[in-house]
């Protein structure tokens, strides 16, 4: 047992990120049942449809279960009401200052974490009273910090910084590389693409199957001017990419917004359009070569975790 199991009571150290579109009730149980931590992505959900997924997660298992809610989204204390409402204990916010809801959450008996892009926004999480915070480096999928550190830079970093659980997230998708950030101080990891890219994850087949063919610079970081944000290297990115390079200020703003204002998202992650969607997705995804069910993924990493700690303790 260590500070991230004891934390949560959970078997394994490892977290499944709380996604937009593709980590819902399904997902999330299966991560708990394999003895993880599975995150239910509340960002693209309204409170009513949290609920359902909710629901579904606490009918699929007994073990604990979190909640990831960017505090950007203007239902953001709905949700938390909501989730408060049908016992989540666990809550992993972003996208916001840790002071806003910390203390509301723990009022309530639950149990915070926040995710940060550097060691300073560690400290400050320190001070607003999370119990753990999220370090996740620039090579994650998704929304990004602007400061572009990396996870090998990062962790050590924000270890240094805080003294309370760190967990390491971006770039994080096998054995080997779970065994590399608690080398660097993690005490657990925060795993976003692995999961994606499982039978159990609601991304649709036609989203996963693209993935499998990645290789390393299939993904590119966009939107640096507003909020940086890794993308899989599409059509959609690469209308982005023009927008950014022939508007700037307000009209760059008004001109991203129109956008990204058509459920880009939903219609790229979760609907299969894989040239006129948003494909969120980590640097990780071309070191992940097939579609395994949440059991199997465990399976694998924790085979590798341990095939590496061996090779690298008989090298030393």
């Amino acid at each position: 047992m260590n500070k991230i199991t004891k934390l949560f009571g959970i078997d394994y150290p490892i977290i499944q990120g709380g996604m937009v579109w593709v980590s819902g009730g399904k997902l999330a149980a299966a991560v708990s049942r394999a003895g993880g931590l599975g995150l239910i992505g509340a960002g693209s959900m309204q409170p009513e449809l949290l609920q359902r997924h909710i629901t579904k997660a606490q009918s699929l298992t007994s073990r604990p279960i979190g909640v990831n809610i960017p505090l950007l989204y203007e239902k953001a204390h709905e949700q938390i009401d909501m989730a408060l409402s049908l016992g989540i204990k666990i809550f992993f916010t972003s996208a916001g200052s840790p002071k806003k809801y910390t203390s509301y959450l723990k009022d309530h008996g639950a149990t915070v974490v926040h995710v940060i892009s550097t060691p300073e926004h560690a400290i400050n999480c320190e001070e607003a009273g999370v119990d753990a915070v999220v370090a996740e480096g620039f090579e994650a999928g998704g929304h990004n910090g602007r400061d572009e550190i990396t996870t090998l830079t990062l962790i050590p970093q924000a270890r240094s910084a805080i003294k309370i659980p760190l967990i390491a997230a971006g770039g994080i998708a096998d054995g080997k590389s779970i065994l590399a950030a608690l080398s660097l101080g993690a005490d657990g990891v925060q795993m976003g693409t692995r999961f994606l890219m499982t039978r159990e994850s609601s991304a649709h087949e036609n989203f996963k199957s693209l993935l499998l063919q990645s290789t390393a610079s299939s993904t590119m970081t966009l939107m640096k001017s507003t909020i940086p944000v890794r993308l899989f290297n599409n059509k959609f990115a690469r209308e982005i990419m023009q927008i950014e390079q022939s508007f700037h200020g307000d009209n760059l703003k008004q001109k991203l917004n129109e956008h990204l204002g058509k459920f880009r998202a939903r219609h790229g992650m979760l609907e299969g359009d894989l040239e006129n969607g948003e494909l969120e997705v980590g640097q990780s995804v071309s070191l992940i070569k097939n579609i395994l069910s949440v059991e199997d993924v465990f399976k694998e990493l924790l085979h590798d975790y341990q095939e590496a700690y061996k090779k690298l303790s008989q090298s030393l």
